[in-house]
């Protein structure tokens, strides 16, 4: 207790006191101070009413179409890479075409051309030039799929790019400036824009020079083959029928009784007859003939020509009013033949009979005729309209090439097959099936 009442000793438990608490109060004090220091330093968000928030609004907005602009710039960037690089694939391409490609604007001035072109027309720069300077004074010598195409080269361009018109598989015949002559492939198209405005022609030149030159080769060696085989035929049934003339010739002047006389002239008469048979069916089938182009009844002509040559003509689904356009005397003289060489091919003690059947549709008209023949040997069949070439013992070989020969002029085509059952002849023709009123015009 004395301890403890010591002064000292109190004294210094009150200093210890004041220390801890003034060590408190210091604490709190250094709290609150960073405190308000941090929300000093703090930025406060700023109001609309403040004066600077147009500032700095503007400067906000600045800095975000800065950002825009960089993107723009990339994405430009980007496209003009790609620009680039589909230009200079097409300037490769374009190069390297072994086809010619000129360009012309809507002026029919040339406003690009490859190199091909400019070799294969012989030019070292076409820049500016007319299409009528390009062609100058070349014609085409087809009409390629357009019944209606221009007649020269210059009018075609200007039909692409007036009436926006496009031909194809043309040909001409072009000189070029130095002289040289070829023949030349051309296929024009309009340029049109996305929103459908001309922007020019396009002109793909083809240098047919080369095969324009074999093929004539080809159909040079295949008229001579053919002429070889015409000669032969023309030569062999001369032998035969003069051979048979001289003999009846010869017994004519050792006989003495007048009715074998009679009788061996009778035979001459007849193998001169062959004889002029022979060079009439060839004159038919070399000599060009001017083709009328007129509507023909097909069932009438079948039936005339099945009297004629003593046919049992069956005839289905071939209206009366059905008709070709076409000449009538060389389609009757092409399904007298087929009909004829139907009676030849008779089965012994079988009466001949065809079965001729047509179909229609916008393509033209298909005719079948059917026999109950014979039929060809199948070594045989691709044979058969070879002129002169012929399975028959008394027939010259032309019947069937001048069958083959008429339905081509009439731009048509014919196949055949046979078999025991006999043989069927297909033709097609291209030309339209007339309705009575067409017939009835005639």
């Amino acid at each position: 207790m004395r301890a403890l009442a010591n002064p000292v000793v109190i004294r210094m438990l009150i200093g210890l006191m004041a220390a801890a608490f003034a060590l408190v109060v210091g604490i709190i004090l250094i709290r609150k101070l960073r405190s308000e220091i941090s929300e000093e330093t703090s930025p406060e968000p700023m109001r609309a009413s403040d004066p600077l928030f147009p500032l700095q609004t503007y400067h906000a907005v600045i800095e975000r179409l800065k950002e825009q602009e960089k993107q723009l710039q990339e994405l430009r960037r980007a496209e003009n890479e790609r620009a680039r690089a589909s230009e200079n694939i097409s300037a490769a391409l374009l190069s390297n075409l072994p086809s010619g490609v000129l360009l012309f604007n809507p002026k029919c001035l040339v406003q690009q051309a490859n190199p091909a072109a400019k070799n294969i027309l012989g030019y070292a720069s076409m820049s500016g030039l007319h299409a009528r300077d390009v062609f100058r004074g070349a014609r085409l010598l087809n009409r390629g799929e357009a019944d209606s195409a221009p007649a020269t080269p210059t009018t075609a361009v200007e039909a692409a790019l007036r009436q926006g018109t496009s031909l194809r598989r043309l040909e001409t015949e072009y000189a070029t400036p130095a002289g040289e002559e070829r023949v030349l492939g051309l296929t024009v198209s309009p340029v049109l824009s996305a929103d459908g405005k001309s922007l020019g022609a396009a002109c793909l030149i083809s240098d047919l020079t080369e095969i324009n030159h074999l093929s004539r080769q080809v159909r040079m060696r295949e008229n001579l083959a053919s002429l070889g085989e015409m000669s032969a035929g023309i030569a062999h049934e001369f032998k035969n029928s003069l051979a048979t003339i001289s003999g009846y010739a010869q017994m004519l002047a050792v006989e003495e009784h007048l009715e074998v006389v009679h009788d061996f002239a009778r035979k001459i008469e007849s193998e001169t007859g062959n004889l002029a048979r022979v060079v009439t069916d060839f004159l038919a089938f070399a000599r060009p003939q001017a083709l009328r182009n007129e509507p023909v009844p097909l069932r009438a002509v079948l039936e005339n020509c099945a009297r004629d040559c003593s046919v049992d003509l069956r005839v289905e689904d071939v209206p009366a009013e059905m008709a070709l356009m076409g000449d009538p005397t060389a389609l009757r003289q092409a399904f007298s033949n087929l009909l004829r060489n139907s009676a030849e091919a008779a089965r012994n003690g079988t009466p001949v009979e065809v079965k001729v059947a047509a179909a229609t549709d916008e393509h033209g008209t298909r005719l079948t005729l059917t026999d109950n023949g014979q039929g060809i040997p199948q070594d045989k069949l691709g044979k058969i309209f070879i002129p002169f070439f012929t399975t028959k013992a008394q027939g010259t070989g032309l019947g069937l090439a001048l069958v083959h020969r008429i339905v081509t002029e009439h731009g048509g085509s014919i196949a055949v097959s046979s078999g025991d059952w006999g043989t069927t002849f297909t033709l097609a023709f291209p030309a339209p099936v007339l309705a009575r009123a067409a017939l009835a015009a005639v």
